[in-house]
């Protein structure tokens, strides 16, 4: 058995783990004590081991715990960049539409620190799901943008749900496609999952408590006053594609920039 799934071309193996992720959801659909993110992050952990066992690998080659300071450095610096993101999205929305908004007078800590546990485990599970071995296989085999197209698809569908009309869920496919490339830059810097796991959290929780619109409910810590029904669509979607484009653009130059010091800066005689 070890053989033949080792023998597997690598865009099987990442084709054969959706596939069984799926019938996982179709399971915990059927088992609703079984809809829960632990669940799928088990079912992830067991296809991901089984995988990497067949390759002569370990679940560490995923790098998808922090282990040393500067891991936890990124964790925490895509964690603030995230919120960032969010909060510059949320003004320029709020700009463009014109609606008022004002603090919470009195926000709830508890339910705070609450929301931030439990978006911080159900990013844990996305990014250890799509940028775990997939993403990884993929951009080991066929290179980085291939595989970042390639995720972003279930990492799309994933955010898409049967009540939604075709514009939205083309709306969502854009958006969250968007995010997956960007998580993915982010992964492709750093190459270990800490930094992508604080985007993806950061901007989560954020948004979770800072509404770019009217008409949210919860207990955020910023409440919006309008009416929806002059929203264009380009001031919802517009500052959203302006944030995640320049952070793009930022990662990609972080990158270029690593690349130039690491040249060696000695030249053999025959070179020059």
């Amino acid at each position: 058995m070890k053989t033949i799934i080792c023998n597997l071309p690598a865009w099987l193996k990442v084709f054969l783990y959706f596939v069984l992720l799926t019938a996982a959801r179709f399971v915990a659909d059927a088992v609703p004590a079984l809809n829960d993110l632990s669940f799928y992050m088990a079912v992830s952990l067991l296809i991901s081991w089984l995988l990497l066992w067949a390759e002569g690998k370990t679940l560490k080659t995923l790098k998808f715990i922090p282990v040393c300071s500067s891991n936890w450095l990124q964790l925490l610096c895509g964690t603030v960049g995230g919120i960032l993101m969010l909060i510059v999205t949320a003004m320029i929305t709020v700009y463009l539409t014109g609606d008022q908004w004002h603090f919470n007078s009195s926000p709830d800590i508890i339910f705070l620190l609450m929301c931030f546990l439990a978006n911080l485990w159900s990013v844990f599970v996305q990014e250890f799901a799509f940028r775990g071995y997939p993403f990884q296989t993929l951009n080991s085999h066929y290179g980085a943008w291939k595989a970042q197209l390639i995720i972003a698809i279930p990492f799309g569908l994933m955010h898409v749900n049967s009540t939604m009309d075709m514009q939205t869920i083309l709306m969502a496919m854009l958006t969250t496609g968007l995010g997956s490339v960007l998580f993915g830059m982010a992964y492709l810097y750093t190459r270990n999952l800490a930094l992508p796991i604080g985007l993806h959290v950061g901007w989560n929780y954020a948004q979770a408590l800072i509404p770019r619109t009217a008409g949210a409910a919860g207990r955020t810590i910023i409440t919006v006053d309008g009416d929806p029904k002059y929203y264009s669509s380009l001031y919802i979607i517009g500052p959203y594609l302006g944030v995640v484009l320049c952070t793009m653009a930022v990662l990609w130059l972080l990158k270029q920039r690593m690349r130039i010091s690491t040249v060696p800066l000695t030249s053999s005689p025959q070179s020059i």
